[in-house]
């Protein structure tokens, strides 16, 4: 479930502060962050909260790998690798043997589907006041 955002930035745009400001936006929420810059235009972020252990069982972690791009004023961030194994083990599981997981699993699929927005409003945020600094 792959999705795409795509943000006009001014000619002197600064992407290692863009990524920073986001892995730092992220990690006060409760995520595990990686974030790297790929190259000079390039960066990817891979954001995971509550991924493995009860919570794959459960369907309950969240996460999605974000790759930032710059292409002339455009800055574009695909969104790729999203945690749904988790959530498809526990809708088999709670199908199968008890309803609890099946349940956890459908909040699951529900937070991760927000994931894409979630991750975008924030990046148009940071982007948008980092336009308003300069």
């Amino acid at each position: 479930m792959a999705s795409t955002l795509m943000l006009n930035i001014p000619p002197n745009f600064d992407l290692n502060q863009m990524t920073t400001r986001v892995k730092d936006q992220f990690m006060s929420q409760g995520f595990s962050v990686s974030a790297a810059m790929v190259s000079k235009n390039s960066s990817r972020i891979v954001l995971d909260k509550g991924c493995g252990g009860i919570n794959m069982l459960l369907g309950m972690g969240q996460g999605i790998t974000a790759t930032c791009t710059i292409n002339g004023n455009c800055l574009y961030v695909n969104y790729s690798d999203g945690d749904w194994t988790g959530k498809i083990i526990g809708l088999a599981v709670g199908w199968l043997l008890c309803l609890i997981p099946f349940i956890t699993a459908i909040i699951g699929c529900c937070t991760q589907a927000g994931l894409p927005k979630k991750v975008s409003n924030e990046i148009s945020m940071i982007v948008s006041s980092m336009q308003n600094v300069e």
